[in-house]
């Protein structure tokens, strides 16, 4: 793994970083990029994130030319609009020794973008999300990323990337580095499998204590939202999975996980956790999704309508409503 003493801002000296998309992470790499002293500007289209941008002290430059502008060009774009955006207002402006990096290896590994010769280009990809990046900046932690060298004409790809890196908070925790087909279909994996299945966990306990006679608010809060759970799962990021139940539990707890445990998945689930990466791999996925991509996502809307009309959701929001008079 990469650290803060394997990274040098000085390999950023000169430099002009151009962040294209000021939303979910363009706003922290921003801002994170901005206070270690690096030259950013900000490419964003005409919206809202645009104008959050300008009262962030940065002023907005359409996409073009922010990367016209730029010797290095950070693409935090949502996927989706990745191929229509470089194609037209970034790849014609890349030009011989500059640097094109990417949060996130999709639009490569699935051949949407090609990269132009003569450019230095990388995976600089955070594994959290928008404001933990910039509240680990600044409490001095940081958050760990994943780092692959796409190519590398100039010889300077890595250090770039790495000051990059460092600059961005990242080398304070680690960066490892990550091919970046794996990273993009890790990724994936984790959303479409890992994720459904914890969502659906949490669903289905509340609906069987609720169907139970049990009270919705309190089976809500000891299922996931009073916090505890996401507070063993920070610490099991650090102290381990199993450990931080043997940690933190009691011998209750304990003596009933461990009694559960491969009892509850079975070679069903596991085949399905193999269908799923397997239809990522061989780019089922990505063709499902340019399809709804292609209708504007209509299974999305109705997917949201579905659960803001759940009881796990009216019943967190009676939860909040009782918070918010405190």
């Amino acid at each position: 793994m990469y650290f803060d003493r394997d990274a040098s801002l000085a390999d950023l000296d000169g430099e002009t970083v151009a962040v294209i998309g000021y939303g979910i992470q363009g706003r922290a790499f921003a801002a994170n990029l901005r206070d270690s002293g690096v030259r950013v500007l900000v490419g964003n289209r005409d919206d809202a994130y645009r104008d959050e941008a300008r009262a962030d002290g940065f002023p907005p430059l359409p996409i073009a030319e922010a990367a016209e502008r730029a010797s290095t060009v950070l693409l935090l774009i949502p996927d989706e609009a990745h191929p229509e955006v470089y194609d037209a207002r970034i790849a014609p402006h890349l030009r011989e020794g500059d640097l094109f990096v990417l949060a996130h290896g999709f639009s490569v590994r699935f051949g949407r973008i090609r990269l132009p010769g003569g450019v230095d280009a990388a995976l600089l990809a955070p594994k959290m999300f928008g404001r933990p990046i910039r509240e680990r900046y600044k409490d001095g932690t940081g958050v760990l990323a994943f780092l692959d060298v796409l190519q590398d004409p100039s010889g300077r790809a890595l250090r770039r990337t790495l000051a990059l890196a460092k600059a961005a908070g990242f080398t304070r925790r680690g960066v490892l580095p990550v091919p970046h087909a794996q990273e993009t279909e890790l990724d994936l994996f984790q959303e479409q499998f890992l994720t459904p299945l914890l969502l659906d966990g949490f669903r289905m306990a509340f609906e069987v204590l609720v169907e139970s006679g049990y009270d919705p608010v309190p089976a809500l809060l000891d299922m996931y939202a009073s916090g505890e759970m996401a507070e063993m799962m920070a610490e099991a990021a650090s102290v381990g999975l199993y450990e931080v139940i043997e940690q933190q539990g009691s011998p209750t707890c304990r003596f009933g996980v461990q009694m559960r445990l491969g009892t509850l998945l079975g070679d069903e689930v596991r085949r399905k956790a193999e269908r799923i990466l397997e239809e990522i791999r061989n780019g089922a996925f990505v063709e499902a999704l340019e399809k709804e991509a292609d209708s504007g996502y209509p299974s999305l809307d109705a997917y949201q309508a579905v659960y803001r009309a759940g009881e796990v959701t009216r019943t967190h929001e009676r939860y909040r409503s009782a918070v918010g008079r405190r």
